[in-house]
């Protein structure tokens, strides 16, 4: 039996959805997985699955954080393979708590791109630490073959430890939750077209650019609606924004909430980002034949389209183009590639969990015999 710990930091996003969805599917024959969580987060607790052990702070005080580190390393030294879930935090704890050999990063973003937008001494310590951390890793598994290339250019050293496995996606969750009613708040605006944007609201995902582009399709006599499900610090510029380009009544911002439901009923999705490493969203839209319009960016839209093949590939940051994108998804008579939607079905099944869970258990399975000798 393989001992092995998820450690996290954090809750609510995409990247530790995946962490607990591993921790649930993993072969219990196989594997006994305990996730361990550096920080106080109720919420969490809810989600990891019953039969998996949960280390976490019992208050938010700085004790509590003390005492659960300890057990978390005294957890380590008894697992095989510890996963530092998320860079950077739980990624640099793996590195440092867990036996030499024994950590495995899992790396979710194009960290370039993410540093871009920081300062420069913010950029060169989150480098260093994310390389001393790097460097005391068995395996380094990134999302995406992007994020493996600009990873190998900014940690020259730690090459032979990348591997690229892809995020699993319950693509039968996603069926099933996409037949879940619209919010009766929102159901009135899909009346009309829309334009669906997903994700946090922050500057990664660039979504001021899809306003302008929803602005520019409503100047050109569309009457679509933008709805983009997420929360986030950018939220009083977005909505400055919609004001600004006389959309604020057709541009919605719910907040957080299932957006399975919209893709079912939504005409597009619409990616705006300046960045990614995956881009799950894209995965979870084929599935249920949603067309995607998405920014060519680094590194996880083109490599989920395949170059275009199955959805649209527009420039960064180019409203304008990804106006023209969208605009023969939401006439009356939207042009809708059949063809490719089957395709965009086809392909989301690449990234279900058969296909990515099992590429999962033997690298866990390749780091555990090493740690044994």
């Amino acid at each position: 039996m393989i001992r092995c710990q998820l450690l996290m930091h954090s809750h609510g996003g995409g990247a530790e959805q995946l962490a607990l969805l591993l921790a649930r599917e993993l072969d219990r024959r196989r594997f006994a997985p305990t996730v361990a969580c550096l920080r106080h987060l109720p919420g969490l607790a809810a989600e990891v699955p019953p039969d998996v052990p949960l280390l976490m702070p019992k208050d938010a005080t700085a004790w509590a954080a003390l005492r659960n580190l300890a057990r978390i390393r005294r957890d380590c030294a008894r697992s095989d393979v510890v996963v530092g879930t998320l860079e950077l935090q739980s990624l640099l704890a793996a590195a440092v708590l867990a036996p030499r050999g024994r950590a495995v990063g899992w790396l979710h973003k194009d960290v370039p791109g993410y540093l871009a937008q920081r300062g420069k001494g913010y950029g060169r310590l989150y480098a260093t630490l994310l390389g001393a951390a790097a460097a005391r890793c068995r395996r380094l598994v990134c999302v995406s073959e992007g994020v493996r290339a600009s990873t190998a250019a900014l940690l020259p050293g730690c090459d032979a430890a990348l591997r690229v496995l892809w995020n699993p996606v319950d693509i039968d969750r996603i069926r099933r939750g996409s037949e879940e009613p619209l919010p009766e708040s929102l159901a009135p605006y899909f009346r009309d077209p829309v334009v669906l944007g997903v994700g946090r609201l922050v500057p990664q995902k660039a979504f001021h650019v899809l306003i302008r582009a929803h602005a520019l399709l409503r100047q050109r006599g569309g009457r679509q609606a933008l709805c983009i499900v997420g929360e986030g610090p950018e939220r009083p510029f977005l909505e400055a924004e919609a004001r600004r380009l006389g959309v604020a009544d057709s541009t919605l911002l719910p907040g957080f909430r299932n957006p399975w439901p919209l893709m079912r009923h939504a005409r597009a999705l619409g990616v705006s980002s300046a960045f990614e490493g995956f881009s799950l969203v894209i995965v979870e839209a084929l599935a249920l034949g949603l067309p995607v319009v998405a920014t060519d960016c680094p590194s996880g839209p083109s490599e989920v389209l395949q170059g275009g093949e199955f959805g649209t590939l527009v420039p960064v940051g180019d409203a304008a183009a990804l106006a023209d994108a969208l605009q023969p998804l939401l006439g009356d008579a939207p042009c809708v590639d059949v063809v490719r939607a089957a395709a965009g079905h086809a392909r989301a099944g690449d990234f279900s969990l058969s296909r990515t869970v099992g590429a999962w258990e033997a690298l866990l399975e390749e780091c555990a015999a090493v740690a044994r000798g």
